[in-house]
């Protein structure tokens, strides 16, 4: 049995911290501010096709952000009009938000709504050569930082919008994990 190959994690980098790093690392910005193709990694980035959670219908949005504004409660209503164009936020206290005949909180909704739709977008209309270059770079020792407008990479904190470099730097760490295991069984 082969010895399992090692790569180096990718880093979630909180925005307050960007001027941080170690020397030598790399830093990424994939905030919709980034230059392209990097700013094609923000849900704001309007790929299309992406199936919307919770609901049956098939219906599909052209951005991550926009299922997420979409599918906020707010004056008891969900806004379906967000799903079309660019991610923009939406305006108002949202109570939850819908998922299929249920109101999810908060941390609810970020794991079956936000990283559902997030990871979907990377798997099936992000450019896989982008992604695949970030998982050899892992491969080849590169010590990789992600970061976009946000502080919070905790899915549990509430208090604050979850930063989908996060997310980004959890999928390609499961990504690098799963490609070191497939190698192992070969």
């Amino acid at each position: 049995m082969s010895k399992l190959k090692h790569f180096t994690p990718c880093v979630f980098l909180p925005f307050r911290l960007r001027e941080q790093v170690p020397a030598g690392a790399v830093v990424y910005d994939v905030s919709s501010y980034a230059e392209y193709p990097f700013c094609t990694l923000s849900p704001f980035w309007p790929h299309g096709g992406i199936p919307v959670p919770g609901l049956s219908d098939g219906t599909t949005s052209d951005s991550v952000e926009g299922i997420w504004q979409g599918l906020k409660l707010i004056d008891g209503k969900i806004a379906p009009r967000y799903f079309s164009g660019q991610g923009h936020k939406r305006g108002g206290k949202p109570r939850g938000h819908q998922y299929g005949d249920k109101l999810l909180k908060i941390v609810k909704a970020r794991e079956k709504i936000y990283r559902v739709a997030y990871e979907w977008m990377l798997d099936k209309r992000a450019d896989q050569a982008l992604i695949g270059g970030f998982i050899a770079q892992a491969f080849a020792g590169v010590s990789q930082y992600f970061h976009d407008v946000s502080n919070n990479g905790k899915i549990s904190d509430p208090d604050e919008g979850w930063a989908h470099a996060a997310v980004l730097a959890q999928y390609l760490n499961r990504r690098c994990q799963q490609q070191a295991e497939e190698q192992v069984r070969v």
